[in-house]
């Protein structure tokens, strides 16, 4: 993956949830996904694209998210390195405790 990485964690499914939805619409990203964190009922949703693209998502994500339950932590990384890729690419994880 050579595109911009976008990652948001939410306080619950439903802000998770709200916020895929919104960066999908709000610009041209590809969702590669969500995680379920261990305890506290945080969700990492992480999606990719151009720089610009993923910077509109995730503006238009945290705000949405945010009116739902709320935002812990979001971050842009521009150019993520190679070997992230084995761990951004991977199927939907669910942790469990």
């Amino acid at each position: 993956m050579r595109q911009a990485l976008g990652i948001i964690e939410t306080s619950g499914l439903t802000a998770a949830l709200v916020a895929a939805d919104t960066a999908v619409k709000a610009a041209n990203v590809t969702l590669l996904g969500y995680e379920l964190t261990k305890g506290r009922g945080m969700v990492t949703v992480r999606f990719t694209g151009d720089v610009g693209a993923v910077t509109a998502a995730l503006e238009a994500a945290v705000k949405a998210a945010s009116a739902v339950k709320g935002v812990h932590a979001f971050h842009l990384i521009p150019k993520p390195h190679e070997e992230l890729d084995k761990y951004l690419l991977t199927p939907k994880k669910d942790a469990v405790d």
